[in-house]
This record gives structure tokens, sequence and C-alpha cells, in this order.
């Protein structure tokens, strides 16, 4: 009988932990995957133009391109979106994810004698989220569509997003998240010309990509990641330093500040920039960049100058 009964208070005790495991993930903290799930609903949203699904604080605050904005109501929102170009970088520590992309209405080829379709149009996107509680408190949406001859790669010619960001460093390549942040700070303070470009760790391999275009060790732009920077127009006040993701395990810093032009080129066009830093041996190996390339004078976000 006393069997029985033991046997009876364990199977009542594995009854209680079973229930207790399927309440943890309502509650626990919002991990890799979990994160990397609310920016599949996010994305999904987009390309349904649906935001049903999206798991939303009640206090959610939007912004697009610096102005704040109803969630699902900015420039790439609306019917029949692709996002053909993604990548994704999270941070459970901070909340962030944040998602590089590019979005277009462009969904099928018209079909022979079928009426014109409208035009297509293309932006590049960048979405921060902040996730609390599991649900998103943030979104800071940048988007930008390219005029003809504007600045930056045809955006329907971006495909795949370079997989540099997505390889693990050997233990003895790796940084500190408080490294990562520090020298993604660094690199604001040298654009700044707040120290010389030379106190900043950089990698002999480094390239710099913005929007799809390298601006560096180019044939227009000769100069090094570094070496850019010798170039006094090539100047400006970064203001408004917000850091999100430092992923130790891959190198990866992301970052944003709102380079601000100085007194001496007052003709620079001020934007918020996105950088996402691939850091190996200490040393600044690539940069990506993302921005409204027709300015953003304001970023909705942080405090200070340009915020």
């Amino acid at each position: 009988m006393r069997m029985r009964r033991l046997g009876l208070v364990l199977v009542a005790a594995a009854a209680s932990a079973v229930g207790l495991s399927a309440q943890a993930p309502r509650t626990a903290a919002c991990d890799r995957r979990c994160l990397l799930q609310v920016m599949f609903e996010y994305t999904e949203a987009i390309t349904d133009n649906d935001l049903s699904k999206v798991p939303l604080s009640p206090k959610v605050r939007a912004t697009n391109n610096g102005t704040e904005t109803p969630l699902g109501k900015g420039d790439v929102w609306g019917p029949a979106r692709r996002l053909p170009y993604r990548q994704v970088f999270v941070d459970p520590v901070t909340g962030a994810a944040i998602f590089y992309g590019v979005v277009t209405m462009s969904t099928r080829p018209p079909q022979p004698g079928a009426p014109a379709l409208e035009t297509p149009r293309w932006w590049y996107y960048v979405a921060r989220l902040k996730v609390e509680a599991r649900r998103i408190a943030q979104v800071e949406e940048i988007a930008y569509e390219p005029p003809p001859n504007g600045f930056g790669a045809t955006p329907s010619s971006l495909t795949l997003p370079d997989r540099i960001f997505d390889t693990v460093l050997l233990e003895s390549e790796r940084s500190t998240r408080e490294q990562l942040f520090d020298i993604a700070n660094q690199y604001f303070d040298a654009v700044s010309h707040r120290i010389d470009y030379r106190q900043v760790p950089w990698h002999p391999e480094c390239q710099r990509v913005e929007l799809g275009v390298f601006t560096v060790n180019a044939p227009r732009t000769a100069g090094s990641c570094g070496g850019e920077f010798q170039v006094r127009s090539v100047w400006w006040n970064v203001e408004n330093r917000r850091f999100y993701i430092a992923d130790v395990e891959h190198g990866v810093v992301i970052a944003a500040g709102n380079f601000m032009a100085p007194k001496e080129y007052p003709n620079n066009n001020p934007s918020v920039v996105m950088e996402a830093f691939k850091v190996q041996d200490g040393m600044i190996r690539h940069i990506h960049a993302f921005f409204r390339g027709s300015g953003q004078p304001k970023s909705g976000w942080g405090t200070g100058p340009g915020s």
C-alpha cells in the first residue's frame, strides 16, 4: 500500500513538472530561437500585409524613417510584398532583433498579352525590434527607395547576403561583448575624427559595403577601411550612438549612429546608419551599412543630437 501511495506521489510530481515545463516558455526570457521566431512572424506580416499573428506589446512604439508611425503603415507595407534579400541578427541579452533586407512589390512577371502592371518598387530596408516579455515593444524601420542614379546598388540585384557574418569564430579569435561594443565605438570616433584612424583595430582584409556597394578598395574610393578617413570630406559627427547586438561566437556587433554634417562640410547628407561589423582577432574585418540614402536627420530614438 505504501508503495502504491509513493507511486501516486511520483506520478503527481511528474505531472506537476510537465505542467511547469509547458508554462515555462510563456515566462522565460526570449532566447536566440525565440527572437528568430518573433522576427519570422514580423517578416511574414510584411509579406502578407497582416499583423494579426505578430506578438505585439500593448505599448508598442514604431517609427518609419525617424517619424513615429502606426505599425504596418510604413513605406514598405502594403499588398503583394516580397523580401528576396534577408539577413537577421539577434541578441538575447539586449532583446534586440535586426533585419537587413530588400522589400519589393514585384512578385511575378507580367503574362504575355496581360495589361501592363504598375512599375514595381524596391526598397532597402532595416527593421530593429526590441522584444520584452516575448513581445515586440519597439520597432525602428528605415526604408530607402533609391531614385534613378541614386546611391547604392540596384536593390533587385541583391539576393544572398554575405555569409561572413554567419561564420563561427575559434575561441582564440573571439572578443568579449564589452570589447565588441568598444570597437564599434572606436570606429564611430574615427569617422568623427575624434581619434586617428590608425587607433582603430583594422583587419588587413577589411572591406566596407554600403547598400550593396564597396566604398573602400574600389576604383572611385581607393582608400582602405581606415585610409578613407584621410579624405577630409569623409567626415561626420556620429551622434546618438546606440549599441544593440554583440554576438561573441560569431564576432558580430551592430550599432546605429546619426552621421551628422560637421560645420566644415555643411552639405554632407545626414543619415541614421545601421552598421554591422565582423570582428575577428579583435580587428574589424567586414562592415555592412544600411541607411536611407536620401538622408534622415532624426532617428526617433535615443537621446541627444540626432535623436
